[in-house]
């Protein structure tokens, strides 16, 4: 029931390491794929139009 610092030294464990594509620390060990990139789950990097600044 404790929420402070006792629970903090739970958090030791490597969720992501990084991607053989793009070089980022988002590749999830457990779903094998990039949330960067999407390595892992499509050939074609990953991209939206919402990332891009409209001029």
């Amino acid at each position: 029931m404790v929420k402070g610092t006792p629970s903090m030294g739970k958090k030791n464990k490597v969720i992501f390491i990084r991607c053989r594509r793009c070089g980022h620390v988002s590749y999830r060990i457990d779903k094998k794929y990039c949330t960067h990139c999407g390595y892992g789950r499509s050939k074609k990097l990953r991209k939206y139009n919402w990332r891009r600044k409209k001029k």
